[in-house]
């Protein structure tokens, strides 16, 4: 039954009063959710897609907020609030509408990469992106500071108003040295829970291993999952592992250890119970020891859900199609396809029948066919190779070696617009909120309006 409608005259005066009501950022936990994008890539499946982002008119760099560091990780916006995380430990509420600094929080000081095994982030502070939680109206991060020669990984909850620490909880795994691990994995939540992704620095150094980690809201109980056997096998790309409604994670491990006998975790896609973070399922290449051997796994990219099946594709030009409800193990996709991408890096983006892959020669069009299978569609320029978004019938993704923000068309994948927002790393891809785009850079966040 639909809902009653108030008195004209009760109506006139809301509207009034919401006019009378002064432009400065309200709660994050006041408004409707469509503009909003709570993680990497807007939703816990990270499908990269935003529904309330019309058709670009002229799209045009409105403000930047420049802060203290990198920013490797993925913006996020909530009602009238960006936030955004730096290398050098500090998270930032910024006014979605101006980019003005409304408060700012450090969590202590960043690790040089001269204290570090390997790697090649300098300084080393926050790198997964950031998730927002409405429940509690909290902003949850991953800050890696240094306690005597150690690493130390911890999660803190803050206050999405005020910035106010809320909560904070070690979440370095046991038994693992945490000086070889490295946090850049976007963090994911799911009913009541925090989920964290670990892998290796840049080189590999160390005896490592690829951790999920479960953390409950309180910080109570961390509960940890070890994704390999035999060593490495970790979870170091930036997208992180999606999560589904039942409370399984889906996450991509890079090369193991082990070159021969029985699979050792590495080279896979794995679903995990978040729960009691147990193995459930999982998708090994038939040539997983080649793929260990060579470091030509599927560990680049992210798991890219549509409906019941889920796309993966790594370091070589061979991509899945997996079931989600029954990955196929070792060897049994539903579907393999050559060429999509000459390897894929990063996250990619589904809007219904339609992926955009994150290409390293091009970010690539996918379509789904209605026995679920897919087939190849366009392919952008070599030089447009960032984790893309879509909104607006568009495809938006970065030139991340020209610094520049492009603007696809959907559809037939003609290059519309660019525009130039400066130095940005590798792995950086978009926020969108409504006809705003949001840019993470090597010196803060650039807003793009008229998307």
């Amino acid at each position: 039954m639909r809902a009653p409608r108030a008195p004209r005259a009760l109506r006139i005066l809301i509207v009034v009063l919401a006019l009378a009501a002064p432009l400065v950022p309200a709660s994050p936990a006041s408004s409707a959710v469509s503009q909003n994008w709570y993680n990497y890539h807007g939703d816990a499946l990270h499908s990269g897609y935003s529904a309330s982002t019309p058709a670009p008119t002229n799209p045009k760099v409105v403000w930047r907020a420049n802060l203290d560091g990198v920013v490797q990780a993925s913006p996020l916006v909530v009602d009238s609030f960006v936030f955004a995380a730096t290398e050098h430990n500090t998270v930032y509420g910024l006014s979605r509408r101006t980019g003005q600094v409304v408060w700012a929080r450090h969590l202590g000081a960043p690790v040089p990469r001269s204290a570090l095994p390997c790697g090649n982030i300098d300084p080393l502070g926050i790198t997964g992106t950031p998730v927002y939680e409405r429940l509690d109206n909290r902003v949850w991060v991953v800050a890696t500071t240094m306690v005597g020669r150690t690493l130390r990984h911890t999660l803190y909850g803050i206050h999405a108003s005020d910035g106010a620490v809320v909560t904070r909880t070690v979440v370095d795994p046991p038994n693992q040295d945490p000086n070889v691990l490295n946090q850049r994995g976007a963090l994911n939540y799911a009913q009541g829970r925090i989920v964290i992704t670990y892998g290796g620095h840049a080189g590999d150094c160390g005896n490592y291993h690829g951790y999920l980690v479960s953390v409950p809201l309180n910080g109570v109980g961390p509960r940890y999952y070890r994704t390999g056997s035999q060593g490495e096998a970790g979870m170091w790309q930036p997208a992180g592992a999606a999560i589904d409604s039942r409370g399984y994670a889906y996450a991509v491990t890079g090369n193991g250890r082990a070159t021969s006998g029985s699979w050792d975790g590495g080279n896979s896609v794995q679903t995990i119970n978040i729960f009691n973070t147990t193995l459930h399922d999982y998708f090994a290449e038939s040539t997983w020891a080649q793929g260990n051997r060579d470091d030509t796994d599927l560990g680049s990219s992210g798991a890219l859900v549509f409906g019941d099946r889920i796309w993966i594709q790594g370091k070589t030009s061979t991509g899945y199609v997996l079931n989600r409800f029954a990955l196929g193990r070792i060897g049994h996709p539903l579907q393999t396809v050559q060429n999509a991408c000459a390897r894929q890096f990063g996250g990619g983006a589904v809007m219904g029948s339609v992926l955009i892959l994150p290409c390293t020669d091009g970010i690539r069009q996918l379509l789904v066919n209605s026995d679920h299978t897919v087939r190849l569609g366009w392919k952008a320029a070599s030089n447009i190779t960032g984790s893309p978004v879509i909104g607006g019938g568009f495809a938006w993704t970065l030139d991340t070696s020209a610094g520049v923000l492009d603007g696809l068309n959907l559809r037939t994948g003609a290059l519309r617009f660019s525009v130039s927002v400066g130095p940005v790393v590798r792995f950086a891809t978009p926020a969108l909120s409504a006809s705003m785009l949001f840019v993470s850079t090597k010196t803060g966040i650039i807003a793009v309006g008229g998307v």
